[in-house]
């Protein structure tokens, strides 16, 4: 007999199998090569890395887990020493991964957030005694007046989103870790501070936008700086020794990819989705730590890839044979709406050219895992994981 976490499984898995089977439309051909990968469940997402040291510095809800990097070169049998590229890295979870797996590897993001975290979680040859006693130094200190205010959210009342004790502690700190004269130390206080920023607010991050909801008891900054610089630190003092691989991450554009022609073994990657999310938005307050004004994160949102109304829209962007007929269909399913095909196209030229760099930089033979999610816009579904299918045909056929 099942036991009733059993049975709840075997039905959930029973609603997918009927689900995966209601989603083909029988049209395209490459819909013959799907097949449910159910065990990828959980992996594909970053519930996996909650409870993992140093992947969990940061909570990044749009990631995937760590597992599902290390399955997938297994699976693929990527030889040891092979280098891999992540252009979307996010917070370096396959960077990470494939450092700690013996990989060689590359990331970009064209966020400065990411690439900052990514760069706090793979570094390594730490002094571990200066590091203790800057932490014994900055939790000693007293309450003190900053000399700088928090960057202005300008979409955001940051009266409203901090108490009063926040807007002056969090500047406070952030001067007293620019004082630490060693650059891996000062960053990685620097991301503990940043990674805490949104637990001391009253901003909840709900689905793609920031909501303003006063919360009852905010947490003081300094009780939450403290204890994730000592959880961090702890991470450290037990992590293990790691391959001796190459590890780079840079900020960068996966629509221009920094790197020579043929000299990628596989990539590993999630692009953003087609979901009308502004990311330096929803992570505007950790972002506002690392900028010097509103006016640069502005300038990072129009750059951002366009998959919502506030990146900056233009002609640009390679031409791929599907667009015009996937464009005939979003608009006759909004009629009138203006918004909607322009993000479509946008976003869809833009994947397009990605993918096209990733054909470019990958070499012969290689391997290229994409982690998506098909679209439900007005009126019609875009399935993403076909289309980058077609679009990879065709770069990788032609190239």
């Amino acid at each position: 007999m099942l036991s009733a976490w059993a049975e709840n499984r075997v039905k959930a898995m029973r609603d997918m199998n009927r689900l995966f089977r209601e989603s083909l439309t029988g049209v395209n051909p490459l819909e013959e090569r799907l097949s449910p990968r159910f065990e990828f469940d959980k992996l594909v997402t970053f519930a996996g890395n909650k409870k993992t040291p140093i992947y969990n510095w940061f909570y990044y809800k749009e990631g995937f887990s760590r597992d599902f990097v290390w399955s997938a070169l297994e699976e693929l049998a990527i030889p040891k020493g092979s280098l891999v590229l992540d252009p979307f890295c996010g917070t370096g979870t396959t960077l990470l991964a494939a450092k700690q797996a013996g990989y060689d590897s590359a990331g970009f993001d064209i966020l400065p957030l990411g690439v900052f975290v990514s760069k706090v979680k793979l570094a390594e040859g730490y002094d571990m005694g200066e590091m203790e006693k800057q932490i014994r130094h900055i939790r000693s200190l007293k309450f003190g007046e900053p000399e700088n205010k928090l960057v202005d959210i300008r979409f955001l009342d940051m009266r409203k989103v901090y108490s009063r004790y926040a807007r002056r502690d969090i500047p406070f700190f952030m001067e007293e870790i620019f004082k630490v004269e060693d650059e891996k130390i000062r960053d990685f206080m620097l991301l503990a501070l940043i990674s805490i920023v949104g637990q001391a607010s009253n901003v909840k991050k709900d689905g793609g936008v920031l909501r303003i909801v006063r919360k009852k008891h905010l947490p003081p900054v300094r009780y939450l700086f403290h204890n994730k610089l000592k959880r961090m630190f702890k991470d450290l003092k037990k992590a293990g020794p790691t391959p001796k691989v190459s590890c780079n991450v840079n900020v960068g554009d996966a629509r221009n990819i920094d790197l020579k022609n043929n000299s990628v073994d596989a990539l590993i990657t999630s692009p953003p989705y087609l979901n009308f999310v502004d990311y330096t938005k929803l992570y505007a307050l950790e972002l506002s730590l690392l900028v010097s004004s509103a006016r640069e994160m502005e300038s990072l949102r129009r750059m951002s890839m366009r998959s919502h109304v506030t990146a900056e829209y233009d002609n640009s962007g390679v031409g791929w044979d599907g667009l015009k007929p996937l464009l005939s269909q979003v608009l006759k399913a909004n009629p009138g709406e203006d918004k909607v095909p322009l993000v479509v196209e946008g976003y869809v030229k833009d994947l397009y050219t990605s993918i096209s760099e990733a054909a470019r930089v990958i070499k012969p033979g290689g391997h290229a895992v994409y982690v998506v999610s098909n679209s439900a816009l007005p009126g019609i579904t875009v399935d993403i994981d076909i289309m980058i299918a077609e679009m990879g045909g065709g770069a990788w056929i032609h190239r």
